[in-house]
């Protein structure tokens, strides 16, 4: 009959569907399963810990690189101690003065640049040092020598070569950087010594001396700068940089001059981390800082003289006359040990069990 045949098509219909899903998805719904997560085909590389000395790069610079297909973005820090005087070692490159090279050589390997990194257009002035003669382990990226500053009476024409004092530590109204390796050197140089022979003693002797003879005129970098600035101070001893980057402060009467005997350069070079696991970005990084474009701007943007330069003109772009003679020949740059951070001593500890014997004999304990 019609009803009853309707009602079988019905049963059998239902039948099927519940065997289907009991032996097709195990009870479970499909649209209720958790989908995989793809990777995603526009995710970020993780970002380069650089850790850097002096004057931070522009933060132009590191979102210009950030941007390039594939870059990372740059997680830039300032390097320093630590209370303990431990130096930081999870950086994936390290911008440094040549000083700070050798003692981070001692806490971590360095990656070799050869093939990595070129040196080609790179001054040869400043490959092979002394603290990386072969130039494997590290690449030169910008200079900053330190001179005298003085700031001269209105009307004193703006290109003169102005002989510094011949006993600057006595100059009235003089201000120096209290950094006592820095003019420890000086004192060396003023005398015609090289400042990276004799050892620990003769460091030591130098400082010694220097603050002597400069008590009373010592204060922060920044602290003579200002006092260049605004009359206070008529002669310091700073980095170039400094005036490069303004070089109408003190109203465009503040000169600058070297010792015959040559003076303090800083020298920065670059380095990878042999541990980073990100050392194909960190090359690409340091290639870029090492391009012309960023080393033709190097001078406008920190204050710094690039390392891309033709021997004989590696101050060529400075709008300041640079001092004349052979000063930059007899020039050094610091490689004196850090000093040792003093560890603090351990509290006193005393023992509350301890009993002391009456009339000799061993001390017991309760």
């Amino acid at each position: 009959m019609p009803g009853l045949v309707g009602v079988g098509l019905l049963l059998a219909l239902a039948l099927g569907f519940g065997l289907g899903q009991k032996f097709g998805t195990g009870g479970v719904e499909p649209e209720r399963l958790a989908a995989p997560a793809a990777p995603s085909l526009f995710q970020l590389p993780s970002k380069l810990v650089v850790y850097q000395e002096g004057p931070a790069i522009p933060a132009l610079w590191l979102d210009t690189f950030s941007s390039g297909l594939g870059n990372p973005k740059i997680d830039l820090r300032v390097l320093e101690r630590g209370s303990d005087g431990s130096w930081p070692s999870d950086g994936d490159i390290y911008l440094i003065k040549a000083r700070t090279f050798q003692p981070l050589s001692q806490i971590f390997s360095w990656t070799d640049l050869t093939g990595r990194v070129p040196l080609e257009g790179v001054n040869p002035v400043f490959q092979g040092q002394a603290f990386d003669p072969a130039g494997m382990k590290s690449r030169p990226w910008r200079i900053s020598p330190w001179f005298f500053m003085k700031k001269v009476a209105p009307g004193t024409p703006h290109k003169v070569a102005l002989a510094a004092p011949a006993r600057w530590a006595g100059e009235p109204q003089s201000l120096f950087p209290s950094d006592p390796d820095l003019m420890g050197a000086m004192w060396l140089k003023s005398q015609g010594k090289p400042i990276n022979l004799g050892g620990e003693t003769t460091q030591q002797m130098a400082r010694q001396q220097v603050e002597a003879a400069l008590s009373g005129k010592l204060a922060s970098e920044q602290e003579c700068w200002e006092g260049l600035k605004n009359g206070n101070v008529q002669l310091s001893y700073l980095p170039a940089w400094r005036l490069v980057l303004d070089p109408q402060a003190g109203g465009g009467l503040i000169r600058w001059s070297s010792l015959p005997t040559g003076t303090i350069v800083d020298f920065e070079v670059m380095g990878v981390r042999e541990e980073s696991s990100k050392k194909e970005m960190a090359f690409r990084f340091l290639e870029f800082l090492l391009a012309g474009p960023q080393q033709s701007a190097l001078l406008g943007a920190t204050g710094y003289f690039p390392v891309r330069s033709k021997v004989g003109a590696e101050w060529v772009g400075s709008a300041l006359m640079m001092p004349s003679g052979q000063w930059f020949d007899r020039s050094e740059f610091i490689l004196w040990p850090y000093p040792r951070i003093a560890a603090a001593p351990p509290p006193p500890t005393s023992e509350t069990n301890g009993v002391v014997p009456v009339g000799g004999g061993e001390q017991k304990s309760e």
